[in-house]
């Protein structure tokens, strides 16, 4: 007791300062410790669906090379048919990640951390019957249809997604960048699109994208909240259906085009027109206003009829 007595006032003794930080000393070491057991906790969490593509985004695109692309193909075909060979993707600089998302097991393709060339962020589910296929080629630059997408494909009602990671377009050492992948013909997108039209005849394969109303050059554009398409002159069925379905879901003007609205048809989306080579109706191109990619946002209810809307398409 004496000695613990002599150590009081030795500490009473000093100036203020020097208690201070003799506080602050011992309130470190508590926080580093505290922060030691939790580390565990935190690393533990587990990956979810979203957390995966935010991490998987960056800046830089490289295009790749034919061979790649028909390396790509064949292994997205696998992947369609549930097959997906981990060392076969690691050879093109993707790693295999699997995870459970509402009671479904996904299946995630993505670039390897040291080896991010923009070539995208694909996922797949078990397959189900005629279930379509969702695509945000512009996930980065068209706000929020990157995210809207993700939470879409986690309530497990689609067979297979894909994402872009790198912006539509960009500078880099004052050139332009094009890393548009619903308009280069040289990219994994395509190769994904292709895979699908071969391996899924029978699905749609259904395109997000976003719109500002006030560059609309028609009156029907800029009260749309959403514009639908085939990205052709004539309305499919699929494309039909979506539109239909949506109009009744949503208060905001859905239109069809070209029947109710003359503009952003996606006649130049390159992936609707490599899937009408193979032979393939069910390409939808669907574009939503700001004030509808907000509310999809942020409004699980308004999710849940709009993803309805979209799995019900078929070609």
């Amino acid at each position: 007791m004496k000695k613990i007595d002599e150590k009081r006032q030795n500490f009473r003794g000093k100036p203020v300062s020097e208690r201070k930080k003799a506080i602050g000393r011992r309130w470190r070491g508590w926080l580093a410790v505290l922060l030691a057991l939790s580390a565990p906790a935190l690393a533990a969490r587990p990956a979810t669906l979203e957390s995966l593509f935010r991490d998987s985004q960056g800046r830089d695109y490289q295009p790749p090379s034919p061979d790649e692309l028909r390396q790509a193909e064949q292994l997205f075909q696998r992947a369609f048919a549930g097959q997906v060979e981990t060392a076969d993707w690691a050879a093109l600089g993707f790693q295999v990640e699997r995870l459970t998302e509402q009671g479904g097991v996904l299946t995630v393709i993505r670039e390897s951390p040291d080896q991010r060339r923009g070539r995208g962020f694909y996922a797949f589910a078990a397959p189900l019957a005629g279930a379509p296929i969702l695509q945000a080629p512009h996930a980065l630059s068209d706000r929020y249809t990157g995210i809207i997408a993700v939470k879409l494909f986690a309530s497990g009602r689609f067979a297979a997604g894909a994402w872009s990671t790198a912006p539509r377009a960009y500078q880099d050492d004052d050139e332009d960048v094009d890393a548009d992948m619903a308009h280069r013909p040289d990219s994994y997108f395509v190769a994904f699109s292709r895979a699908a039209a071969v391996s899924r005849p029978a699905g749609a394969v259904i395109q997000l994208h976003g719109f500002a109303a006030e560059k609309r050059k028609t009156g029907a554009g800029r009260k749309a909240g959403a514009i639908v398409s085939a990205s052709q002159r004539q309305p499919t069925p699929a494309a039909e259906g979506i539109a239909r379905c949506l109009g009744g879901a949503f208060a905001e003007p859905v239109l069809l085009y070209p029947l109710q609205v003359k503009e952003l048809g996606g006649l130049t989306n390159q992936i609707a027109q490599t899937l009408r080579m193979l032979g393939h109706s069910g390409f939808v191109h669907l574009e939503l206003a700001q004030p509808l990619r907000e509310q999809l946002h942020r409004d699980a209810e308004a999710r849940q009829r709009f993803g309805t809307c979209l799995a019900g398409a078929r070609p």
